[in-house]
């Protein structure tokens, strides 16, 4: 089979959660870091879209971590990372959907709202209100633990966990705290954390606070070239 490249940036949650499903799979590729506020050139040539994740394989582009990662589950079938039965298949990609455009949405919006008490406030409740969910539709019904379909560790799983690793940057941030009365998420982060494939590519707090320094600078830079 033919060589799998994939074009990530270390500090992207989409790129990482396709780095972990490599890992996962024991798949062997070649990693290119891009990095995303000084992008080479000819970068526009490879991802029309200019995003990361980008995996090329059998020389085609695929990119979007959640199709990536379903596609690299179809054509590196061992281990699964979906469940076998079609309702609960669809159930996980009915949590997947979720990840992106209710947890995701929420994050983001704790994040870029620290200079904003209103804001803040709404964004603090948003946020709460997501993470309860998670706890109580998800992890509560789906499965008995540690991971949303029980002891086999899922797409699920590794959609999720980049925006728990950064909650602690939004405390440093914002004040925002996850909430201590959701002990299945805990649980839940805990033994991701804990897995071979999920461990090299968990940052520190120093990261984060460095690559959201990073972010700004390239922002204002931005503002500033555009008058």
């Amino acid at each position: 089979m033919s060589e799998i490249c994939l074009y990530s940036y270390d500090a992207c949650p989409f790129a990482q959660r396709t780095r972990m499903v490599l890992a996962e799979k024991g798949i062997e590729f070649r990693l290119v870091e891009i990095d995303l506020h000084n992008k080479p050139d000819g970068w526009s040539e490879i991802s029309p879209s200019g995003k990361v994740p980008l995996l090329r394989h059998e020389d085609t582009s695929i990119y979007e971590s959640s199709i990536i990662n379903e596609y690299l589950d179809e054509v590196f079938p061992d281990p699964p990372l979906l469940p076998a039965h079609p309702l609960a298949r669809a159930q996980a990609r009915i949590w997947m959907d979720y990840c992106d455009t209710g947890m995701r949405p929420a994050a983001a919006k704790i994040m870029w709202s620290a200079d904003t008490p209103e804001e803040q406030a709404e964004a603090v409740v948003g946020l709460d209100k997501a993470l309860y969910f998670l706890e109580r539709e998800g992890l509560e019904k789906l499965s008995d633990g540690p991971y949303f379909f029980g002891e086999q560790v899922t797409l699920v799983d590794f959609q999720f966990l980049p925006y728990f690793e950064r909650l602690e940057f939004y405390e440093e941030l914002t004040g925002y705290h996850w909430p201590d009365d959701t002990p299945r998420l805990h649980r839940w982060f805990d033994a991701m954390c804990e897995r071979p494939s999920v461990a090299p590519t968990l940052r520190p707090l120093s990261f984060h606070r460095e690559q959201h320094q990073k972010m700004l600078a390239g922002m204002e830079a931005r503002q500033a070239a555009n008058g």
